[in-house]
């Protein structure tokens, strides 16, 4: 939790300076064609944004789109392909030293995935997008004191909303530890690393520890000894596969076990198949 606050004190203050001087309206209305056709109205670059910092208040911050197939797009994608802030810092670390060529692949394909997922749930999902409606206010700088109530209100919610499924998400990982259950899951899914993903077995630990901390699972890749290709399959299959678990635990919350189900299901098949294609190409 200490981890993630810095990051959710910056983008809160961010968003409310953002609010506060009448520019957020506008980048909704900006980018509301573009997301209209993934199936989301311009309001949901809020909650991708958010999950840029954390994707945790990411997660909540689809409580602002209006319908359930809103909610659940939007939480799909950014759990898909939005990394957050720290495992976007071990990625740069990683990848980084092959220059900006490597970021590319690793980040253009997240983007790509971003774009094509979004389209494929707005045409199979049954329902619409309504419309935005939104006040666009003139420009003004915010009132300082406005600002920081806002921004201690924000704060003060999201513990009181996020921290206690954060901690039985964490109760949960460390029992699966001790039973030794995680070891198992390694065990079985190490085919599926080696053979369609194209990493070493080793990876498969990296992995499993993504559920718990993604940027750790990145710098656990660091002795492995990996090239260029499995380092960005191994960066891009990070973020893709499974949110970490404070983020899961929030979305079983927001979205509700089934369409959780649903979701987790269109990570894990969206995760083969590009994984699968970068190993082939």
């Amino acid at each position: 939790i200490a981890m993630v606050l810095p990051y959710i004190f910056a983008f809160y203050l961010v968003l409310g300076f953002m609010e506060d001087s009448g520019y957020l309206p506008r980048l909704g209305v900006l980018v509301d064609n573009m997301m209209h056709k993934l199936g989301i109205h311009g309001l949901a670059i809020i909650p991708m944004l958010l999950g840029l910092g954390c994707n945790v208040p990411g997660a909540l911050g689809t409580r602002i789109l209006d319908t359930r197939r809103e909610r659940f797009i939007a939480a799909t994608l950014m759990a898909i392909a939005i990394p957050c802030m720290a495992q976007i810092a071990m990625v740069f670390g990683l990848v980084g030293k092959y220059g900006s060529g490597a970021l590319a692949l690793v980040f253009g394909t997240l983007f790509i995935v971003w774009v094509i997922l979004g389209l494929i749930l707005n045409h199979t999902l049954k329902g619409e997008s309504p419309e935005i409606f939104v006040e666009i206010p003139p420009y003004r700088f915010p009132y300082f004191l406005a600002l920081l109530k806002k921004l201690w209100m924000r704060i003060l919610w999201f513990v009181k909303e996020a921290v206690p499924y954060v901690l039985l998400g964490v109760l949960i990982v460390n029992i699966l530890y001790a039973l030794h259950i995680i070891e198992f899951i390694g065990r079985i899914a190490s085919p599926v690393v080696t053979g369609i993903l194209g990493l070493p077995r080793d990876a498969v630990g990296a992995l499993v520890v993504g559920f718990l901390r993604k940027d750790v699972a990145v710098g656990m890749l660091v002795p492995l000894g990996l090239t260029l290709k499995q380092m960005v399959i191994a960066s891009v299959v990070l973020t893709m596969y499974f949110p970490c678990v404070a983020t899961f635990a929030v979305l079983v919350k927001e979205l509700g076990v089934k369409d959780m189900f649903k979701s987790a299901m269109i990570m894990i098949i969206a995760t083969l198949l590009v994984g699968g294609i970068l190993n082939l190409i």
